[in-house]
């Protein structure tokens, strides 16, 4: 089954010469690893410890360059899979990326106003979903009638490429000083909705529905259920232990026990993860101190393992046979973002600037994104190629509309209550976007 030619973009000899380029770089590499000193590789401790190193080099490029840290660890992992020729993971790799993923979905659950949210999701449950349905339709039809995927290539195309990101909104809002604007308020409701149309979809199209799967669903959501009403007693509790967190491992307890329930409902753990983090995100609130922390564990240590595992199996030679398919798919995604958000925010009475601003600003969206694409590659849905050409167009759809997003609207004056807040804080939203 042929699942992408590259021929219907390129002349077979280009083809032919990208993949006798990957054939040469392989074999130069080849002599080094049957050197002695190589078996080192099968060594746990040397491995995370490249791993790891890895992710301190990307996260002193990404400061020197300023940009999102989870962009260099994609690249990096994606280097060291190339130069050290490593085909497969292993499984302690997939099961701590996945860990990784399901804190993000959890964290950026926690970004959520539960106040606000509670009070505006109607208003804009219209934008929200739009700005999601528009782009995911439009991408899903495309790449299966025009690009001859399969349908359910297509679907998680169109899943990770419908996909926005709150932290790079709220980001982005921070900076400019109007994240409780009326602007500011409608995107953030916006983007929740976005993300939670990206991960319900995911978890409705490749659930294997079975009658175990509804009991554990029904298990995992009276569990969620009974959570927010005795999380805020409990950390109260907690506290009186601070030395030892108790928080953290309730946190990690929960997370890890409702990634149990969704894998024996044969779906996936992020969507539980996510429901959490906006169940938590009241508490969370309340406990800035608590969220640093718990912030502080998954960014240094968990969530490198998703992002470098994200770009291990990205295949640079699609750079050069796929160009013309990754800028057409970073293009639609943009367009479809403009048509899904645009309107709604011109209906809203923004100013036709601060309304592109936004529509721009919605195309960035790294973790929902990496999320459905590495899903697919895990589950053998995607292959290499599919897989490199949906994370280098989520790449590229993450910096090119946000940087015009800053040329329309540049960074003003933050008021003064707030300099020390973005100062602050703004590190601990650059892992995911």
């Amino acid at each position: 089954m042929l699942l992408y030619r590259a021929k219907n973009f390129f002349p077979t000899g280009h083809t032919a010469n990208a993949q006798r380029s990957a054939k040469e770089t392989s074999s130069f590499l080849s002599p080094f690893y049957s050197l002695p000193c190589m078996n080192i590789l099968e060594n746990p401790w040397f491995f995370i410890s490249l791993w790891m190193g890895g992710a301190f080099l990307a996260a002193l490029l990404a400061i020197k360059l300023r940009v999102p840290v989870a962009i260099v660890e994609i690249l990096v992992g994606a280097a060291l899979s190339h130069f050290l020729d490593l085909s497969q993971p292993t499984e302690w790799m997939n099961f701590l990326s996945k860990l990784g993923a399901t804190m993000l979905c959890f964290i950026a659950g926690t970004e959520i106003e539960p106040e606000f949210f509670s009070q505006s999701w109607k208003k804009h449950l219209l934008s929200g979903s739009f700005s999601f349905l528009v782009p995911f339709t439009a991408i899903a039809l495309i790449t299966h009638f025009f690009f001859q995927w399969q349908p359910a290539q297509s679907l998680i195309a169109g899943i990770a490429l419908g996909t926005t990101s709150i932290a790079i909104v709220y980001t982005s809002l921070l900076e400019r000083g109007i994240e409780n604007s009326s602007l500011g308020k409608t995107l953030l409701a916006s983007c929740f909705i976005t993300d939670f149309g990206s991960v319900l979809t995911l978890g409705i199209f490749f659930t294997h529905w079975e009658l175990s799967s509804i009991l554990f669903g029904l298990f995992a959501i009276i569990l969620l259920w009974f959570f927010p009403k005795i999380l805020r007693s409990l950390l109260r509790f907690l506290k009186k232990s601070p030395v030892s967190e108790p928080e953290i491992k309730f946190v990690f307890f929960m997370l890890t026990f409702l990634g149990f329930l969704a894998s024996m409902a044969k779906t996936e753990p992020v969507l539980p993860a996510f429901i959490l983090g906006v169940l938590a995100a009241n508490s969370f609130s309340q406990d800035q101190l608590f969220r640093r922390r718990l912030r502080a564990v998954a960014y240094s240590i968990l969530t490198p393992f998703f992002f470098m595992k994200s770009g291990f199996h990205i295949s640079f030679p699609m750079l050069v046979i796929g160009f013309i398919p990754l800028l057409l798919l970073t293009f639609l995604k943009t367009c479809f973002k403009i048509i899904g958000v645009l309107p709604y925010l011109l209906l809203e009475k923004h100013p036709l600037k601060e309304s592109l601003f936004g529509s721009l600003l919605t195309s960035g969206g790294l973790t929902f994104g990496l999320i459905a694409a590495h899903y697919g590659i895990q589950n053998k849905i995607l292959s290499r190629e599919i897989y490199s050409l949906i994370t280098l167009a989520t790449l590229l759809s993450t910096l090119i509309p946000v940087f015009l997003a800053g040329l329309l609207l540049p960074r003003g004056e933050v008021p003064k209550e707030k300099k020390v807040f973005v100062k602050k804080e703004l590190g601990e939203y650059e892992e995911e976007g």
